[in-house]
Formats: structure tokens, sequence, C-alpha cells
């Protein structure tokens, strides 16, 4: 199951606190001689590329960065605290409580720092007084990884998602006769002929009039992303029903979603259907089967001509 999701508590490092102490210069002269305390530590988000969900952060959820070492005597520096760093997949945009978007991290090698460590403060070195250090900055964020996928698949229960999924991506996730079998999104590849390697998502079922719309945001979300998607339907007789109430789930839920993006038709199945004109409406709309092989190649073919426009 992926883990899309998690709220964590951030602190930075608190300074070092500056040293107080005197130094003899001789019988009847002192001056100041404290060093001043070291950085607190920031901490800082990197994408990994060897991530593919935030489920790293399911024990832990609290991250707390080192503070920086006290100043010492004879105007020796506290040492500066280590940067403690996050790394998450490709793809995650990390947000405040209230769900304003601080960065979306889409790029390989990119740093975010989130919290700044504190200052250090100044020792008594040649003055009479020392300078306080700062303290660390706390926040409360949340962490909302959005998959990377050039195509989605989606559809109601059992209409032949995953099974299109395996056949795409030479996967062997779990196909089964009754409803529901997908029970988180999973993604995988396949390559053109041209050695393009494109990304497949297959996500949970969509359920009409579902009473838990949390969950299925979390998956519908995933369709910000993509590029192209396909909606599936194995029912011949309301199958163009079945696509428009695919089609207006996802408007419901974001209408944003949608803009700037190809979508694809497909009736599954159909080696089981004696009549697949009732669907016919376009270069839009494809007749597949898996387990025959139809359609499957021209499918490839009008999807790598979406992609490369």
């Amino acid at each position: 199951m992926i883990v899309d999701q998690v709220q964590l508590y951030l602190k930075s490092g608190n300074g070092g606190e500056g040293a107080n102490c005197l130094e003899q210069l001789s019988a009847r002269r002192t001056i100041g001689g404290g060093g001043n305390g070291g950085e607190g530590g920031d901490i800082i988000f990197n994408v990994d590329q060897h991530l593919y969900d935030l489920s790293k952060f399911g024990m832990k959820k609290r991250y707390i960065a080192e503070n920086g070492v006290r100043g010492k005597e004879h105007n020796k520096y506290g040492k500066n605290a280590k940067s403690l760093w996050l790394g998450v997949p490709r793809g995650t945009i990390i947000k405040d409580l209230s769900g304003k978007i601080i960065t979306d991290l889409v790029e390989y090698k990119k740093d975010f720092l989130i919290c700044k460590g504190g200052r250090g403060g100044e020792g008594n070195h040649r003055r009479g007084y020392v300078i306080p250090a700062q303290e660390g900055v706390s926040k409360d964020i949340i962490l909302d990884y959005r998959i990377f996928n050039d195509v989605a698949i989606i559809g109601f229960p059992n209409s032949g998602k995953t099974s299109l999924f395996n056949a795409l991506t030479h996967k062997s996730y779990k196909v089964a006769s009754y409803p529901f079998t997908t029970g988180s999104c999973v993604w995988g590849n396949f390559f053109d002929e041209d050695y393009r390697d494109i990304s497949i998502l297959d996500t949970p079922p969509v359920k009409k009039d579902t009473i838990d719309k949390e969950r299925q945001a979390r998956f519908l979300k995933q369709l910000y992303r993509s590029k192209v998607i396909l909606c599936l339907s194995d029912n011949e007789d309301e199958a163009r029903g079945e696509f428009d109430a695919l089609r207006g789930i996802i408007k419901d839920f974001d209408g944003e979603i949608i803009k700037n993006k190809k979508i694809f038709y497909l009736l599954t199945k159909i080696d089981r259907i004696d009549n697949t004109n009732k669907i016919n409406g376009g270069d839009d709309v494809f007749a597949v089967s898996v387990d025959k092989g139809i359609g499957l190649e021209e499918l490839k073919k009008k999807i790598k001509e979406c992609l490369n426009k």
C-alpha cells in the first residue's frame, strides 16, 4: 500500500550559547575571553530517487535537529551542528496545516531548506557582555506525495483495470472476477519501440455514491500529474453512461484535473461481447481484450502520440 500523505513536526537546532568567561592579561587587567556558540542544525528536504512513497515516515513523526555547541573559554568557538536531511520521493508537495503549498519537489537533486537552524550566541570575547543564541524554527507540515505518471487507469469495480495494467507493464498483480481487488495505487513501466520509458498508474476502483469520499480523494488526486487518462468499462449496454459518469466524478473532485489531458475510453473484455458498435464515438474510444490481445498495440500507439505532442 502506498503511503502518500503524512503530517510531521519539525524543529531546527538551537544555536549554542556564547561563553561568558574572563581571561587574565596581567595582575590588574582582565578581558572577556568567551567564544561564540555554534550554529544550530538546519532541516533540509531532498528528492531521493530511491524512494517511492512516504512509508519511511510511518513510525516517526517528529524530527528535531541538533543544537549548536556552547562556546568555550580562550575564545574557542562551539561546533556547528550537522544539518538534518530528510529524503522524500519526487513529486512530494510540502504544505502547511492550512493546505497552503510551501514547495513542490519535482526535480531530482533539488534541496529545500524548511527550517533554518538558530544562530549561535556571541561570547564576551573583548566585550563585557554576551549576545544570546537564537532558538531553532519549529513547524507542523504535511507531506503530500503525488505520483509521477504518464498514464493513469480509472474505472468502476471489476472493469478490467488491473488486467490491462498487467498487460501493459508485464506485471502480475492480483486479478479476480470479484470487485475491489485493487486496494491502493500501483505503478509500473513499459518501453515503446523507441525505448521511451512510459509510466502507468493503476488506481483503486471508483465507487458510485461512495460515503468514503476521503479515501477516493486520496487516489483521485494522483491524476493531477497524469498526461493521459484511460477510463474503462466492461458493460456493453451502459459503457457510454459509465464513461460519462467517470468523467463526471473526476470533474466533481477537481475540474482542473481533466484540463490539458487526453482521455481515452476503453470497452474491455470485448472477446465476451457480441456487439461493440454500441459505443462508437470517435478516435478516443477503444475496444480491447487483454485475454485475446486485441487493441493493445493500437492503444500503445495512441498513448505514444499523445506523449510526443
